[in-house]
């Protein structure tokens, strides 16, 4: 069960309390936890009661937040979810009220120990929230000892003669996947080093793989120009992404698995509806090919990298981008975000020496001469309005002038618009 959990934490409150919960809910994901909130877990036509039932299944904290109007006429309901969560032969799940206001506690939950979000109090009180919140700590050092001692002594070799250009294990550590100059995509068990499956359908070398958070599903990248949807379990292809017009190096699943991007030589980001294999938007302004695409915790925002030597931040709800991100010599083959998507890493290779470089890019700002003290980062929004995308080009914006005199980079891609 513990392997199934997408989510770390599951807020549930009453609708009149939603100014509040946000707040919560913004600065848990801040701090780098999963949150499931039904303002980023919902979107239009889904069924409400299909999704809540599913965010509390894949969550592993409920976080119930009591006060007077959840007390109300839906407090039946709000009751209801918690019950998976207060068993106490469940112990891989965990159950914690949060009380909002000075309301009296109804029934049995006036047994658990409560953290108080009273407006005086919650300042106090939100390491507690925190750590109660995050996951398990991981294993202790004898552990760590025994697990050292274990890989030390165990190599799997597979038993596979194609050049492997793309490998992604999946999140429990027992599968991974590879992609090959064989022009296929293949499924291992990583204990014995057995190949469980052969997925065939690209007609040429298969450049990137990536897993489904649920681990039923994996994306393929390929040199053939497409993007293919795969079932794990059989080995079939249920869909191909066509859109490109040449190789796609690069593909990332949102969050809530309902989107992909791709990158591809043909020097564009592409943003795909899973379900129906449509391209929602084409993202443009790179002018040498994209190597890596990543996705933001909050699917808001995505970094892609590219042979331009640039990065480029991009807000997905509009398909604009908000910076082009400079400093690197050569091509940037990868990057990252951090946890709490304040910051990212980039990492160039170096063809003189083989020798790579790795750049903090969104930490604020790079200097182009020295300074007679150090600024603080600027964390400064462009105030140059562009047009409304489409699904075409996307108009460079002009560069910003910054106070410090320094080249920009963004400021925190986790603000909430």
């Amino acid at each position: 069960m513990a392997d199934d959990f997408t989510h770390d934490v599951f807020l549930s409150y009453s609708s009149k309390d939603k100014a509040v919960v946000r707040a919560v809910a913004e600065r848990l994901q801040g701090d780098g936890l999963r949150v499931w909130f039904d303002e980023w877990g919902i979107r239009p036509g889904d069924s409400i009661p299909v999704k809540i039932e599913e965010g509390l299944e894949h969550s592993r904290v409920l976080v119930l937040c009591m006060s007077a109007h959840a007390f109300g006429s839906g407090w039946a309901q709000l009751e209801a979810g918690t019950f998976r969560f207060r068993d106490p032969l469940n112990t891989e799940r965990r159950f914690i009220p949060l009380r909002l206001d000075e309301a009296p506690i109804k029934g049995s939950l006036a047994q658990f120990l409560y953290i108080n979000w009273l407006p005086k109090s919650r300042k106090k009180e939100y390491a507690k929230l925190l750590e109660a919140c995050r996951p398990p700590a991981n294993p202790t050092t004898v552990e760590e000892e025994a697990t050292r001692e274990q890989v030390a002594k165990k190599v799997i070799q597979l038993d596979y003669k194609a050049t492997i250009r793309a490998y992604a294990f999946s999140s429990d550590g027992k599968r991974a996947l590879t992609g090959a100059d064989d022009k296929t995509v293949r499924l291992w068990d990583v204990e014995t080093g057995r190949c469980l499956h052969v997925f065939e359908g690209h007609t040429s070398v298969v450049i990137s793989v990536a897993w489904s958070a649920n681990r039923r599903h994996a994306l393929s990248g390929s040199g053939d120009k497409t993007v293919r949807l795969w079932d794990v379990e059989t080995g079939h292809c249920l869909r191909v992404f066509e859109g490109h017009t040449d190789e796609v190096w690069s593909a990332a699943w949102s969050a809530d698995q309902h989107y992909a991007l791709s990158g591809s030589s043909d020097q564009t980001v592409r943003l795909w509806d899973v379900e129906t294999g449509r391209c929602l938007r084409v993202l443009k302004g790179h002018t040498g090919l994209v190597i890596s695409v990543t996705w933001s915790a909050n699917q808001r925002r995505a970094l892609a990298s590219s042979y331009d030597k640039t990065a480029r931040l991009w807000d997905m709800e509009t398909g604009q981008y908000l910076c082009v991100l400079e400093g690197h010599e050569s091509g940037i083959w990868s990057a990252a975000w951090s946890a709490d998507q304040h910051h990212a890493f980039s990492a160039m290779k170096m063809a003189a020496s083989g020798y790579g470089t790795c750049r903090n890019l969104l930490l604020g700002c790079e200097r182009r001469k020295p300074l007679r003290r150090p600024c603080r980062p600027c964390r400064l929004r462009s105030n140059t309005r562009t047009p409304k995308s489409s699904s075409s080009a996307i108009p460079a914006p002009a560069k910003p002038a910054y106070p410090c005199g320094l080249r920009s980079t963004i400021g925190s891609p986790a603000t909430r618009r």
